[in-house]
């Protein structure tokens, strides 16, 4: 369902509209690609409304990367202490198991 929303941008905002908007400046096409990805195309003289909706779709998926940076942080912090050793050679025993039967057959 699409929704139409009424943004204000200051300056700073329209600044950084601005510089994503120029294909002579390297966010332009840091912004192309990344619109790319999420099968959005932005081309030259395209619209403001493109452009603001491929720089949504570029912040959301920066912030769920580094959402992502974070939780692997702190499971790296916590994995002494749920770390099982026995487990550990389990699992590894198992994929060597399966390994070997594809290599068999």
């Amino acid at each position: 369902m699409a929704k139409r929303t009424t943004v204000t941008f200051d300056d700073h905002d329209q600044g950084a509209i601005a510089s994503v908007s120029d294909p002579e400046r390297a966010e332009w096409a840091a912004l192309v690609e990344a619109a790319a990805g999420k099968g959005i195309t932005v081309k030259p003289g395209a619209s403001q409304a493109t452009i603001i909706r491929a720089l949504i779709h570029a912040g959301a998926d920066a912030l769920r990367e580094r959402a992502l940076e974070r939780g692997y942080a702190e499971l790296a912090v916590l994995w002494p202490e749920v770390h099982d050793a026995a487990e550990t050679r389990e699992r590894r025993r198992r994929y060597a198991h399966r390994v070997d039967r594809v290599a068999d057959a």
